[in-house]
């Protein structure tokens, strides 16, 4: 039972406390893509939780082989991409064979959701932390749905201020990016962290 309780504490605590996007900073670019596609977040969440959450169970014990190493902090990242890069392989061979009518869309989903800063983010914070396997899947499913949480409030907040009337020269990303620290902000000041004096 305390396995379970591990699990969801963490899985919640990277959804909302430390959103990748929120407190990060991980992965805006491709957000912002996403949001322009809203049909696409839900696929790309699926596809990014079901990759990190593979490479975390493959890295895990690796990284455990790499505690020791006087080069940690160079091996551990080279490692985590040559994970995610196998995986990539076999999810790739995977949907082509099992899923070929669906290939098309998900292939190009699916070399974005392997190879982007969220991904490896999601996979390197628990391996610095030197987090138990359980805690490192939940942190991972966590990260990973938080990104599409963050997405979808994104887009829906950017559909709304299309019918605001925003200065010309804030249009686009400015007024994009100002709203996203608004709520970086409103997050950052939720979870009570104090400011450096």
């Amino acid at each position: 039972m305390s396995y379970i309780f591990q699990f969801l504490t963490m899985m919640l605590t990277a959804l909302f406390v430390e959103n990748i996007i929120f407190t990060r900073a991980l992965g805006t670019s491709w957000m912002f893509y996403l949001t322009k596609r809203p049909g696409e977040i839900i696929k790309y969440t699926l596809l990014l939780t079901g990759v990190t959450t593979v490479s975390g169970l493959i890295g895990y014990p690796l990284n455990g082989i790499l505690h020791g190493s006087a080069m940690r902090h160079v091996l551990v990242p080279v490692m985590y991409i040559a994970v995610m890069a196998v995986v990539y392989i076999a999810a790739y061979l995977l949907i082509k064979k099992f899923l070929p009518e669906k290939f098309e869309n998900l292939g190009i989903n699916l070399g974005t959701a392997v190879f982007n800063c969220a991904a490896l983010g999601t996979l390197l914070i628990p391996a610095n932390a030197r987090f138990d396997l359980i805690t490192t899947l939940g942190y991972g499913i966590g990260m990973s749905l938080g990104f599409g949480f963050a997405a979808i409030v994104v887009a829906y907040g950017l559909t709304r201020l299309e019918y605001c009337r925003v200065p010309k020269i804030f249009r686009g990303i400015p007024i994009a990016l100002i709203y996203l620290g608004l709520l970086s902000l409103a997050f950052y000041g939720l979870v009570g962290h104090q400011l450096p004096t």
